[in-house]
């Protein structure tokens, strides 16, 4: 069942909802972060050894992290902003 807005619990503080926000998301943001870097290290590991050119490993950097970004879902807000 989808979580509508009123469901959410209003948070009156910026900090409390930016730490409200980080917990929520949290094991996606490891996971994001995991896959991410590991596409860095390993692109760079490639690149490097089959010596291509730099420009072609910042395109191939930039296509797989846009990949990544649209198969995976959006984080989500836990909260209600104040009105």
């Amino acid at each position: 069942m989808p979580v509508t807005d009123t469901d959410r619990p209003r948070i009156e503080s910026r900090s409390r909802r930016l730490l409200a926000y980080l917990g929520h998301n949290r094991d996606q943001l490891f996971v994001d972060a995991a896959v991410l870097l590991s596409w860095i290290v390993a692109s760079a590991a490639v690149f490097r050894w089959l010596t291509l050119p730099q420009w072609a490993h910042y395109l191939v950097l930039f296509v797989g992290i846009a990949v990544y970004a649209k198969l995976t879902p959006a984080w989500e807000r836990p909260y209600r902003s104040p009105d």
